[in-house]
């Protein structure tokens, strides 16, 4: 009887306990429009690329996206390197959610500090653009070959018979910088049909002496074919260049981790004529 007793008692805490919740949950607040929004963008009247970023709206905290980076400060100077017309895109986070904006800026003048090297305009020819396509002048303009030790496709060289009947022979790809560092890819199949754009960045100074003279990094997009045929055509976005002049571009990718003459892929690439 005294253990029927006790259990009807523990019974009816937890009864009590189980319909007096203990979790107190603040509503969200209101969502402020982009109407409603405080903020300022304006350049500099000497150096129309140097661009003054200001957020004063209460209790919002803005994310800049202005094409040649992104700054999560409130208020922030940066630079728009060439000359275009940019989209500065604005998310912001308010009590309520998230809420994007966006406003055009115009620039006329480069920053003299950007693009120092001249691999940027063999690569680009600045904002005008510059499209590469293979270089079938060689015996081979894709293949595979040693990591650090080829210098072009040396195990499997294609030719181009060869990329034609990957269904890449005719594709090409465009780089130039207007208003960003823009890489637009044409393809007939491989990695999609169709054009395709993103973004691209080199370093000069990212080298592996006695092979590569740089890198070359792709956002959202690859060079022409620029896949890992052996590894289910995982798509590559990081390249080393092996040579860039005006009239040649040579890179080459590994898997991570390749160590020295491990499987490497070569890409050989001359301007459209």
């Amino acid at each position: 009887m005294k253990k029927t007793l006790l259990y009807l008692i523990v019974g009816l805490m937890l009864t009590f306990v189980a319909c007096d919740p203990i979790e107190n949950r603040d509503e969200l607040g209101d969502i402020v429009p982009a109407s409603e929004f405080q903020f300022t963008i304006t350049q500099d009247p000497q150096h129309d690329y140097i661009v003054y970023l200001s957020n004063t709206t209460p209790y919002v905290l803005f994310s800049w996206d202005y094409a040649w980076g992104q700054t999560l400060r409130q208020q922030d100077t940066v630079r728009m390197l060439v000359p275009g017309t940019y989209t500065v895109k604005i998310t912001a986070t308010t009590a309520g959610g998230i809420v994007t904006t966006e406003e055009n800026v115009t620039v006329t003048h480069s920053d003299p500090d950007a693009f120092q090297e001249p691999e940027w305009a063999m690569l680009t020819n600045m904002a005008a653009g510059k499209t590469w396509v293979w270089d079938t002048d060689l015996p081979g303009a894709w293949g595979n070959g040693g990591y650090k030790g080829c210098f072009a496709p040396c195990w499997w060289v294609v030719d181009a018979a060869g990329l034609a009947g990957q269904k890449v022979l005719n594709d090409e790809m465009t780089f130039d910088l207007n208003a960003g560092r823009n890489l637009t890819l044409t393809a007939e199949l491989s990695p999609e049909p169709g054009i395709t754009k993103g973004a691209f960045d080199i370093d000069m100074t990212s080298v592996i002496e006695g092979w590569s003279v740089g890198t070359l990094t792709t956002k959202n997009v690859t060079i022409i074919h620029g896949v890992d045929v052996n590894h289910d055509n995982s798509k590559y976005y990081d390249y080393n260049i092996l040579k860039l002049t005006e009239s040649e571009l040579q890179v080459a990718a590994a898997q991570p981790g390749t160590g020295n003459w491990g499987e490497a892929w070569f890409w050989m690439f001359k301007p459209k004529e």
